[in-house]
Parts: C-alpha cells; sequence; structure tokens
C-alpha cells in the first residue's frame, strides 16, 4: 500500500494524505475555494470558561500556528490557535499540550473547549476534548 506525500501551500509541515485523501488542514487559499469563510469567525470576544462547540474546519496560520474554527452551541463563530508544545514537532495543541488538534477527521466533532483570561486580559485557549457519542 503506497501513501501519497503532499506539501501545502502555506503549512508549517508536510502534509501527509491518508487513503481517504483527508488532510491536517487546509491552506488559506484551499478553505477560499472551498467556499468556506475564515472571515466570519471572531478572535474578539471569545467566551472564557468550559463551553462546547463544534470544530468546522482547520488553516495553516502563516507562523508555526493551526487556526480551529470553532460554532459555540448558541451559533457564535470563533477562531482559536493551537501551537506545537515545546520540543514537539508536528502536532498542535491547545496550552495544556494534551489534544492534538492537526490530527486527520476531526472537523464535524463536537469539543469540550476551556479558555482562560490571562494577566493582561487576553484570551489563552487551555484545552480541548473531542467528545465522543
Amino acid at each position: 500500500m503506497s501513501s501519497e506525500v503532499e506539501t501545502v501551500s502555506g503549512a508549517n509541515d508536510a502534509e501527509t494524505l491518508g487513503g481517504d485523501g483527508a488532510k491536517r488542514a487546509l491552506s488559506y487559499n484551499q478553505a477560499i475555494e472551498a467556499g468556506l469563510d475564515p472571515q466570519a469567525y471572531a478572535w474578539e470576544g471569545v467566551p472564557v470558561g468550559e463551553w462546547e462547540a463544534v470544530l468546522d474546519f482547520k488553516i495553516w496560520g502563516k507562523a508555526t500556528s493551526l487556526g480551529c474554527y470553532f460554532t459555540a452551541r448558541d451559533g457564535r463563530k470563533y477562531k482559536l490557535n493551537a501551537f506545537p508544545p515545546k520540543r514537539k514537532r508536528y502536532i498542535y495543541t491547545p496550552k495544556d499540550g494534551g489534544f492534538d488538534m492537526s490530527q486527520r477527521n476531526l472537523d464535524g466533532g463536537v469539543f469540550v473547549l476551556t479558555v482562560h483570561e490571562t494577566a493582561s486580559g487576553k484570551v489563552a485557549w487551555q484545552s480541548a476534548t473531542l467528545v465522543l457519542d
């Protein structure tokens, strides 16, 4: 069984395609071409605390980051960024390092997200847990 390897423009890591063709994330241009609207997702006003949301899609950031685009239960749309934990490559997590958001086939999954406010008043994505049926 062979596997294809494709490097995605704008991605920080090699993007390996699985047998089902699923990608870890899209480039910004791929998202736009797919009819997605990243601009509809807010950086500001992200709720602090623990809340549920559906992961709509993921886009590789310009720097070493992974933009995760969520729709909360109330219908509001938010973007949170995952980053590689220190001394680890090819995984992108919230601050706790507990869940790799760059895994394939997560789109459409329900997550419990924990967001804290920092001392400077910014929000920090602390953790994500995939809700299994």
